[in-house]
C-alpha cells in the first residue's frame, strides 16, 4: 500500500508568536526574539520585516507607526535610517516626533553614530545629539555655537585653525578707518561698526582684546607678542 502522504510529519508552519520565535532562533536572529519576548515589536511584525508573511493591504497604508516599525528593527539590527541620522544631527520632527522608541534608544544611537557624525559637522557646530547627551545647560545659540565651543575648549585643534583664520580674516576687514557697516537698523562707523561686525563673525571676546593689542603696538612700533606666547601669557 502507497504511503499516506497526509500520515508524513509536517514541520511547524503559520504566523503564531511560537513559530516565529523558533524560526529566528533556527536562523540565529536571536536579536530578533529576543526584541519580541521584551515586547519592543511584535511577532507578526518581524515575520513581515522577514519576508515570511504580508499585512492586509488595509494595513498595508504607510503611516507613523508603520515607518516606527521599521527604525525599531533598524535599532535591533545595529543600522540606523537616514531619518533617525537627521534625527540625531537636528532633533526631531516637531510635527511626526522622535523616531526612537525610548531616550535610551536615542542615547544608543547617538553612541553608534557619533563619530561619524562629528566628522561631518562643520567647524564648530554640533549635532543636536551632542548637546543632548554630552552638554551641561542650555544649547548655545546658532549664531554663538562656535565661540561657545572655542573658550569651552571643545574643538579640536584642526578646527581651531580654521575658525581662527576666518575670525582673523573678519577682524582685519574692520580696521579700515572708515570701516562702516549696516547692523540692519542703519549704517554705523568706526568701533560701533567694528563692534557690531565682530559679534556678526561670532569672534570671542578674548581673540578681539588680543588682536586690538597687537594692531596698537604695530602702530606705535612696539614689538608684537606671538600669538602662542600671548596664550600662554
Amino acid at each position: 500500500m502507497a504511503e499516506d502522504p497526509s500520515a508524513a510529519p509536517r514541520r511547524q508552519q503559520g504566523h503564531s508568536r511560537a513559530y516565529i520565535l523558533d524560526r529566528l532562533k533556527r536562523e540565529n536572529r536571536a536579536d530578533l526574539a529576543d526584541a519580541i519576548e521584551r515586547d519592543e515589536v511584535s511577532a507578526f511584525s518581524v515575520a513581515v520585516s522577514r519576508g515570511w508573511t504580508k499585512r492586509p493591504p488595509t494595513l498595508a497604508a504607510v503611516t507613523h507607526q508603520a515607518r516606527k516599525r521599521q527604525h525599531r528593527f533598524q535599532a535591533i539590527d545595529g543600522s540606523l535610517s537616514p531619518g533617525q541620522l537627521m534625527e540625531l544631527q537636528y532633533g526631531p520632527s516637531p510635527s511626526a516626533g522622535s523616531l526612537f522608541g525610548s531616550r535610551e534608544e536615542l542615547e544608543r544611537a547617538w553612541q553608534q553614530a557619533r563619530e561619524r557624525l562629528l566628522e561631518r559637522s562643520n567647524p564648530g557646530r554640533r549635532p543636536a545629539a551632542f548637546y543632548e547627551f554630552e552638554w551641561d545647560g542650555s544649547r548655545p545659540s546658532y549664531d554663538t555655537e562656535r565661540s561657545v565651543l572655542w573658550r569651552m575648549g571643545l574643538l579640536s585643534a584642526g578646527e581651531k585653525d580654521v575658525l581662527e583664520t576666518e575670525w582673523k580674516v573678519a577682524f582685519t576687514e574692520a580696521q579700515e578707518v572708515a570701516f562702516t557697516v549696516n547692523d540692519g537698523t542703519g549704517i554705523l562707523k568706526g568701533d560701533c561698526a567694528r563692534i557690531a561686525h565682530y559679534r556678526w563673525a561670532d569672534i570671542p571676546n578674548t581673540l578681539v582684546k588680543r588682536w586690538t593689542a597687537a594692531a596698537r603696538r604695530r602702530r606705535a612700533g612696539q614689538p608684537v607678542v606671538p600669538l602662542e606666547e600671548a596664550a600662554a601669557k
